[in-house]
């Protein structure tokens, strides 16, 4: 397989990602049902986050989504999802199933319109209730289904609350999947099938499910509308989440832009970085700036499989979307850090350009390349008809001086034709190792895309003649960051960076904060809950933790002193407390909106900056304040009118208090985020640092 043209097939090719269809965001490995089983008069869709199911007027109409599980393993599997319903009739319902469609058997746990909670099993015609409950479903969006497994056992859980228990049933250890009943619509959101590996709180040990028969729900049995198993064909192979932790934007569960995306990102830190190898490696010259030399090698490199394609289209439109990431990662960043008021009087000393310049250099080598690609990024950004005229030139002397600078290290072949090295020449090899990750951008290259990726770096030892190894790392660093070592001659990739650039992306593109969609009120760890799909808009549930407890301390004017530590008041004059729902809600819906953190953390909230000086003691007419002013103005682009969020590291960090009555007191309209990074963290809900350069 060669470097140029369809050498990015090894990877568009091959990459296995986690179960994928068009809902895969929403419904996991149950997405690949919906076309498959959808029934006359009902239609799926998306939104507000959620995966719909709207039945307009098939009354008693039931629609299924099923895949096949088989039975569960010896140490036990989960299966946890967000559901919603709305409907005029109260008994419309949605839940999850258990079913043997040979056996003609179904257990099912619904919620009904009426916030009734159902537990039933069906054999045939006959029918078992096991548990009735009302008012444990909540229906405002927060409503979780948890069915813990066992071989032959099932254990049904709605809000952390157990319904009941069923054994030794026909319908365990076949097919699992949604149900929905009736006219109404029905939101599903964060499906997912996870093995426990051990024995969880949640789920029964071993022996301790009733027997057949048993009723271990409680309640008093109600008779709900029965229902049956719909006649489809399943779908979907069982695909567990990706493990670890972090974010994982998933672009709206699209296959080819998650690869194109995570392609793009990894290709232009690496391409940088092997130009950076080479000039070490080869002792090649430089006349100017290295790192705007290894920019340049990089760009060549990604749109190399532009120009070239393949004779598989949706290969060639990977390659493609991936070229136009690798480029875009540094119009996003650059204009991120203009919206923060990046610190341009250091800027200069850097050795890097600057990320708007670096992404004007590489778009033009892209565009100079294949101008019909690229065309609609050059609109985009606005790339002058007079740079758009000169970027051919750009291409062809810089493509010609790289081509001839690596000529005498490049063994000659049919897509390396000035080649001076014979086919047959010995060299080093590439080689590259994926390390197990923490983080879930981690685990999906290192489980998904790693050897892909690896057959497709290693060309680059088959293409170059290098005097020794190249070892390229893919791992966990502790920090953001991507570089090479001249000493031991290595490459070390680090899955964080990546992971902060996709969820750059995602934000920008997709509307999420922080690279998931933005919603306050799950656990830690635990999935967020979703809007409801016929209500967008409506208010989000309350936070984890409570923001606005009362530790007895009074609202005052006066600053508190260092060192900033202890219980803050639950008011404050001049501005406006807000909690998580607040804060996320203005994330989503205000572009200006301006959030100062003075914890001092290394992590903060999406779109913070951090100005720990702004929380400092002293009074709200010294020097600091004049300056606290003048630096709002310039990063608020001189909008009084623009909100300002400011927050610390919890409801015992003082200095985000004074920094919120400091800009108060200025006349800006201020918001206090009481309950700082440790709320936004014990609502689930991810951090961000800075992107530094590379």
């Amino acid at each position: 397989m060669h470097l140029r043209g369809i050498a990015l097939a090894s990877i568009f090719g091959a990459v296995s990602l986690p179960a994928h269809a068009q809902y895969e965001q929403q419904l996991g490995p149950l997405a690949g049902a919906v076309k498959q089983q959808m029934l006359e008069g009902w239609t799926a869709g998306v939104q507000d986050g959620w995966f719909t199911l709207h039945n307009a007027n098939k009354a008693d109409s039931e629609q299924t989504l099923y895949m096949n599980v088989g039975p569960a393993p010896e140490s036990g599997r989960v299966t946890d999802v967000n559901v919603v319903v709305k409907s005029p009739n109260p008994k419309a319902s949605i839940g999850v199933a258990l079913s043997n469609r040979a056996n003609k058997s179904l257990c099912l746990l619904e919620l009904t319109a009426d916030k009734n909670t159902l537990l039933f099993c069906l054999q045939g015609k006959d029918r078992r209730d096991i548990a009735a409950l009302p008012n444990v479903a909540k229906l405002d969006g927060t409503d979780r289904i948890r069915v813990v497994e066992l071989p032959g056992a099932a254990r049904f859980i709605v809000n952390g609350q157990q319904i009941g228990d069923v054994s030794n049933e026909p319908a365990t250890g076949a097919e699992l999947g949604i149900m929905a009943y009736d006219v109404g619509t029905f939101g599903v959101a964060d499906f997912k099938i996870t093995m426990t590996g051990g024995q969880s709180a949640a789920a029964p040990a071993a022996g301790t499910l009733p027997a057949r028969g048993g009723n271990a729900g409680g309640g008093t049995a109600q008779k709900p509308q029965a229902q049956a198993p719909a006649a489809g064909q399943g779908g979907g192979d069982y695909n567990p989440a990706l493990p670890g932790e972090g974010p994982y934007p998933r672009f709206g569960g699209d296959t080819m832009r998650i690869v194109s995306v995570y392609i793009g990102i990894m290709r232009s830190i690496f391409m940088h970085e092997f130009g950076h190898a080479l000039i070490g490696e080869l002792e090649l010259p430089s006349t100017g700036a290295e790192e705007d030399a290894v920019d340049i090698y990089s760009a060549l490199q990604i749109v190399e499989p532009t120009m070239y394609p393949s004779d598989n289209k949706e290969v060639n439109t990977m390659a493609q979307d991936a070229a136009k990431y690798a480029a875009l990662q540094w119009y996003y960043s650059g204009k991120v850090a203009e919206r923060r008021g990046a610190d341009a009087s250091s800027a200069w000393q850097d050795e890097h350009t600057g990320d708007l310049k670096r992404f004007r250099n590489m778009l033009c080598i892209m565009y100079g390349g294949n101008p019909a690609v690229f065309e609609s990024i050059a609109k985009h950004v606005g790339l002058e008809d007079r740079t758009r005229a000169r970027c051919a030139d750009e291409f062809n002397k810089q493509n010609r001086a790289w081509n001839k600078i690596l000529a005498p290290h490049t063994r000659v072949g049919t897509w390396t034709p000035e080649g001076q090295q014979p086919a047959n020449a010995p060299g080093a090899p590439v080689k590259v190792v994926f390390q197990p990750s923490k983080r879930k951008i981690g685990n999906l290259f290192a489980n998904n895309l790693s050897e892909a990726i690896s057959n497709n770096i290693k060309l680059l030892g088959e293409r170059y003649v290098l005097p020794r190894p190249v070892n390229v790392v893919f791992k966990d660093c502790g920090q953001l960051n991507a570089w090479y070592s001249p000493r031991e001659g290595s490459i070390t990739m680090c899955y964080e960076l990546i992971e902060n650039i996709a969820v750059m992306i995602s934000d920008i593109e997709m509307g999420t904060v922080g690279g998931e969609v933005a919603q306050a009120g799950a656990a830690p760890g635990s999935a967020a809950p979703r809007q409801q799909p016929a209500q967008p808009g409506q208010g989000l549930p309350a936070s984890a933790i409570d923001e606005l407890k009362d530790f007895g301390v009074p609202a005052t004017t006066m600053l508190f002193t260092a060192p900033y530590k202890g219980p803050t008041p639950n008011k404050i004059y001049r501005a406006q407390v807000i909690t998580t729902a607040d804060l996320v809600g203005m994330i989503k819906k205000d572009k200006n909106l301006l959030i100062v953190d003075t914890s001092g953390l290394r992590d903060t909230v999406p779109i913070g900056y951090p100005l720990t000086d702004a929380g400092s003691d002293g009074s709200v007419t010294d020097h600091l304040q004049q300056g606290f002013d003048a630096w709002l103005l310039k990063n608020n682009g001189g909008d009084r009118k623009a909100p300002v969020v400011v927050l610390g590291a919890g409801m015992n960090d003082r200095s985000a208090y004074n920094a919120a009555l400091r800009a108060g007191t200025l006349g800006w309209t201020v918001y206090w985020y009481r309950g700082g990074v440790e709320a936004w963290v014990a609502n689930g809900l991810p951090t961000t640092s800075s992107m530094p350069k590379k």
